[in-house]
């Protein structure tokens, strides 16, 4: 009733109480599942989340900014151990490096999920969400990105843009052989190390074994099985496969062997995920979003491959056929990423399907509501379901 009528300049009358309850400004959206709500962050308001939101965004932003820490730890332990670690022997310099990326790149996206639970999202969806996005940019950048350009830091990438006129940068060094097989390490070490880890669950582990320490009963020693089931971090971990995407689809074509290893990741991050799915973690509450977000970061990802391939092609062999050819596959993936990001215009080939669960028919005996009601809230002990 409150609608504009299309076709006619008079709109309905307003009621007594329009002023006071300004029906004009009302947003009416579908509620979201009970399960998914966060029921002791609704007494938060808007203006309160985000103050917080600010806040949290500026302190991510200016820790991207100044530390993006990976390459700096491996820089500084470069420098102050990189005789001993060279006598190790030629495996162990090789792979610790990668491993010491991989380590403290594990490390902060914890922080940056952690960090945005205090922000009092409204429902668990939501917050799975904004923790894929934010940690899938920081990895990007902090992983692939930056020392794919051989900086350390955002700020070093601002200072060569702002100051490069006084040095020369020799581009070509962008995509040398052994960069790529920093890149094929880093991929076998989350392959087969960080699923590894994601099976043996440290944390959870840890926090397990320190509240028995603590049990002050026999029954509460019992009870810590249930209460230590913690919700499966839906958003890091697609962050996390994403950025492996990204990282193999973008040096598929200047190191060729990332793929195979990059397909040996999924595999057995898809195992690994549908075990701790099944069996370790407790649901997870997802909205369609995520999947529409993490499609547009597969877009990004093929952006970046093409603009990899043409810089690359354009630094070894100059403005050539193959050049031009890449620059043209270049500017139409940019179109069509656009056009798909804003317009929705290859909505229709989505791969997402959603199919709803139909609603169980009710019984003939509890077609009354009185007793369907009855028989809904009915409490059925644990120890008769098991029987």
């Amino acid at each position: 009733d409150h609608q504009r009528r299309y076709g006619c300049t008079i709109n309905p009358p307003d009621s007594s109480v329009s002023r006071r309850l300004k029906p004009h400004k009302w947003k009416v959206q579908f509620s979201p599942s009970p399960r998914d709500i966060c029921w002791e962050n609704l007494s938060v308001s808007r203006k309160n989340f985000f103050i917080k939101a600010v806040m949290l965004n500026v302190f991510l932003f200016l820790v991207l900014f100044f530390l993006t820490t990976p390459p700096v730890v491996v820089s500084v332990m470069d420098t102050l151990v990189f005789n001993q670690v060279e006598k190790m022997g030629p495996v162990i310099s090789e792979f610790l490096p990668t491993l010491l990326l991989w380590t403290v790149a594990a490390l902060l996206p914890v922080i940056v999920s952690h960090s945005d639970e205090w922000l009092s999202h409204w429902t668990r969806s939501q917050r799975n969400h904004s923790i894929m996005r934010k940690t899938f940019i920081f990895l990007l950048f902090m992983v692939l990105i930056l020392p794919a350009l051989g900086l350390t830091s955002a700020q070093a990438f601002v200072l060569f843009a702002l100051h490069s006129h006084n040095e020369t940068y020799r581009w070509e060094c962008l995509f040398m052989p052994d960069k790529g097989a920093f890149f094929v390490n880093y991929v076998i070490t989350s392959a087969f190390i960080g699923t590894s880890l994601e099976l043996i669950r440290f944390p959870e582990l840890f926090v397990y074994a320190l509240r028995l320490c603590l049990a002050r009963s026999k029954a509460e020693s019992v009870s810590l099985r249930n209460t230590i089931m913690w919700e499966f971090p839906f958003g890091l971990q697609y962050a996390w496969m994403l950025l492996i995407f990204a990282m193999t689809t973008v040096f598929s074509l200047s190191c060729p062997l990332i793929t195979p290893f990059g397909l040996l990741y999924m595999g057995m991050k898809h195992c690994v995920d549908r075990y701790n799915l099944y069996f370790a973690y407790g649901p997870s509450k997802i909205s369609t979003r995520i999947h529409a977000t993490a499609i547009n970061y597969v877009v990004v990802s093929i952006v970046l491959l093409q603009a990899s391939f043409m810089l690359l092609s354009i630094m070894r062999q100059g403005f050539n056929s193959i050049s031009v050819y890449a620059l043209t596959g270049f500017v139409l993936t940019i179109i069509i990423a656009v056009l798909h990001s804003s317009l929705r215009v290859c909505s229709g080939l989505s791969p997402i399907y959603h199919q709803a669960k139909p609603a169980p028919s009710a019984s003939p005996s509890l077609s009354s509501p009185r007793h369907g009601s009855a028989a809904r809230h009915q409490f059925v002990p644990d120890v008769l379901l098991r029987g």
